[in-house]
């Protein structure tokens, strides 16, 4: 990036950035994400890293946190209060262990640390004050120097002591929360006399205990955990070590968190950190991380702070689901249908445990809706191993030099002419997806050739993508049948191959010319024939030909004399696919391909009646598999529905007889849940079928 693009793309990131903290900690009414919110600032401390020249001193980096609203009083804190640097995955973790090692060596220190591990609660950070043992003050952080002082409804939340065990003058900190049922309750209560729900658990707390009715907040039933002793004025001995000031502490009569551990190697420090990653969902109350320590406190002062935060101490973040980075191009990948797909390439960053640099905008329309230009910077979404997709664009850092991306009238790869089609609902209504309307399209040929040879078509070991790619360009295959052609001699010569290599491919091509009929269906790439289709059709063919089928010969003789109506009758099957395949058997392109495959020895193996027939508790019921599995995988969830002689399909309708539900299900569960389809969980699906 040249200098003065940095400049000015440091100035808007401080502005919205800016934007963002006043709507978030003064407002209480946040636009974006706290990930995404990380993510503009992890930007920005990046750039004034690489252009310290155009640092300033009005930067938000330099602050910790919000500015102060009016209607409570101002308390200066006596302590400064400090935020946490962050890290967000394990290689980050060492190289903190390392740099403390070593900053504790320059120190003198020749102890090797141990660390004290915490969960970072999701809530609102507080600073409690006692004289002789009574709670006299309660405030926010605030800008880390000066606070609001919320005395009166941190009075309200029950786990706060309002006298402690011991007369002690002193200062602590630590977190005010809202237990996520209660949240779901107040959003509730806020949706019947129509005001706006909060967001989540931090933005709930922050606005409660800004309310200036304490009635309200103790309502609300908050609750507190406390993690830090800040002062101490009177004359007792100092803990030594962060777990004996939490012993402290809970001996005081603070709510003290118990999920904490003592860790004397970095690999315990990330055991524990998994352990959480994997666990915060059964916890009342909302994580976003794990906060490390050093436990000695003669060490955490050797440390001291920098500008922002303590050297000491680290925040260990979940992985964020959302993060904002720039869209740098719009390219164009063309399918194995034609369709052509807009691929937004991004900035890599990091969402969900792993960098993302690409993301799907699906179609031209999409790209219209989100009003997604060349150059924007955007806030993506990534939920598990979802593929990533854009939220929305963020327009306020826009700066003009964006560019609109717009569709083509010739295919990127063949040069093809481009054109939406019919959408064959007889309203003369058009497609959302553009295709390219070259059959011979190199792009096309090379994706439904990859899809032939995957693990659910012929399942060929050893011939990937960029091989297909190789030989397509080398002009040794041109269509799915050529591959059934190849010999040693035509692949040999080629990169990436030698004898062995060559040997192998060719031996599983061999191998794999018997396969099973529907995974031979599969390859084919027929438009809606997917796996359960070809399934369907396979279980069906002593109800299309009575004399069954042996093999490509019949395929070509018989599938091209049914109807639309004789297709569309196969139970689970619609017109749409019915259509498909009558227009498929009534090419002649199609059919010259089947014969050159049977010209080379494919032959596809069509089971006995008996084999298909399934008898069970689900039989003649079709199921609807949805959201993320825990017990098995969706595959495993489909093969145990059709033994038990159900069918597994890919949509919801009034014909769907149960859904099976896992985590994360979307629009599949609540379509069932409108249409009044029974859904399973795993446990209930298992019992079922038991």
């Amino acid at each position: 990036m040249e200098r003065n693009q940095a400049k000015e793309r440091m100035r808007k990131l401080r502005e919205e950035i800016d934007r963002h903290r006043r709507l978030y900690h003064t407002q209480d009414a946040p636009e974006i994400s706290d990930e995404a919110y990380d993510s503009l600032f992890h930007e920005l401390l990046r750039l004034e890293d690489a252009f310290p020249e155009f640092r300033s001193e009005a930067s938000p980096t330099v602050r910790v946190g919000g500015e102060l609203q009016e209607k409570f009083e101002k308390v200066r804190h006596a302590k400064r209060q400090w935020s946490f640097d962050d890290i967000f995955d394990h290689e980050e973790l060492l190289a903190w262990d390392q740099r403390t090692k070593r900053a504790l060596a320059k120190a003198g220190v020749s102890e090797m640390p141990v660390y004290c591990c915490e969960l970072k609660i999701d809530g609102l950070k507080v600073v409690l004050s006692y004289e002789n043992g009574i709670f006299v003050r309660g405030a926010t952080r605030g800008d880390g120097a000066t606070g609001e002082d919320i005395t009166v409804n941190l009075r309200t939340i029950r786990s706060i002591p309002l006298s402690l065990s011991e007369p002690l003058t002193i200062t602590v900190v630590g977190e005010a929360w809202l237990a996520i049922p209660e949240l779901s309750r107040i959003n509730a209560e806020r949706a019947a006399i129509g005001e706006a729900p909060f967001a989540n658990v931090r933005n709930a707390a922050a606005g409660s205990l800004r309310q200036l009715d304490p009635g309200v907040v103790a309502a609300r039933k908050l609750d507190s955990f406390i993690y830090d002793l800040d002062s101490l004025e009177t004359e007792v001995d100092l803990p030594r070590t962060q777990t004996d000031e939490l012993d402290l502490l809970g001996r005081l009569g603070f709510n003290v968190n118990p999920k904490h551990r003592l860790c004397r190697s970095i690999d315990e420090v990330q055991s524990f950190y998994a352990e959480w990653s994997d666990s915060r969902e059964k916890l009342p109350y909302a994580l976003d991380g794990v906060v490390i320590k050093l436990d000695d406190i003669a060490m955490q002062e050797a440390l001291g702070y920098t500008a922002k935060a303590p050297r000491f101490a680290i925040a260990y973040k979940f992985p964020a689901e959302e993060a904002t980075t720039v869209v740098e191009d719009i390219t164009l990948q063309v399918g194995r249908t034609g369709v052509l797909t807009p691929v937004a390439h991004l900035s890599p960053v990091r969402v969900a445990g792993t960098v993302v640099s690409r993301a799907t905008l699906h179609n031209a329309d999409e790209i219209e809706r989100l009003d997604i230009r060349i150059g924007d910077t955007v806030i993506i979404r990534k939920a598990g191993d979802i593929i990533p997709e854009v939220v929305r664009v963020v327009e306020s850092l826009r700066t003009g030099d964006e560019r609109e991306f717009v569709m083509p009238e010739q295919c990127p790869v063949c040069g093809g002419p481009v054109s939406r089609r019919d959408t064959g609902e007889g309203d003369g209504g058009e497609s959302v997806a553009h295709y390219c309307e070259n059959p011979k399209c190199f792009a096309v040929e090379l994706e439904r050739i990859i899809h032939a040879v995957g693990r659910k078509g012929f399942d060929i070991d050893g011939l990937g993508e960029k091989i297909v790619e190789q030989l397509m360009s080398e002009g040794l295959i041109s269509d799915l049948g050529d591959i059934f052609d190849l010999k040693e001699g035509d692949l040999e010569p080629l990169e990436r191959f030698g004898e062995k290599s060559a040997g192998n491919l060719v031996a599983a091509i061999r191998e794999a010319k018997r396969v099973p009929f529907r995974r031979f269906l599969f390859s084919l790439g027929i438009r809606h024939i997917g796996e359960e289709a070809s399934i369907l059709i396979e279980g069906n063919i002593k109800a299309l030909f009575s004399e069954g089928v042996s093999g490509i010969d019949d395929v070509i003789g018989r599938f091209p004399g049914l109807s639309v109506e004789d297709w569309a009758g196969i139970p689970g099957f619609g017109r749409k696919s019915g259509e498909s395949l009558f227009t498929w058997f009534s090419d002649p392109s199609n059919i010259a391909l089947l014969r050159k495959m049977e010209s080379y020895g494919v032959e596809p193996l069509v089971p006995e009646p008996e084999e298909t027939e399934k008898i069970g508790v689900l039989s003649g019921k079709t199921v609807v598999v949805t959201g993320s599995l825990s017990r098995f995988t969706r595959d495993e969830a489909k093969d145990m529905i059709r033994k038990n002689g159900g069918h597994p399909a890919g949509s919801v309708s009034a014909k769907t007889d149960f859904v099976l539900a896992g985590a994360d299900a979307g629009s599949k569960l609540a379509k069932a849940e409108e249409l009044g389809v029974k859904v399973l969980t795993e446990e209930e699906f298992l019992d079922m079928i038991r």
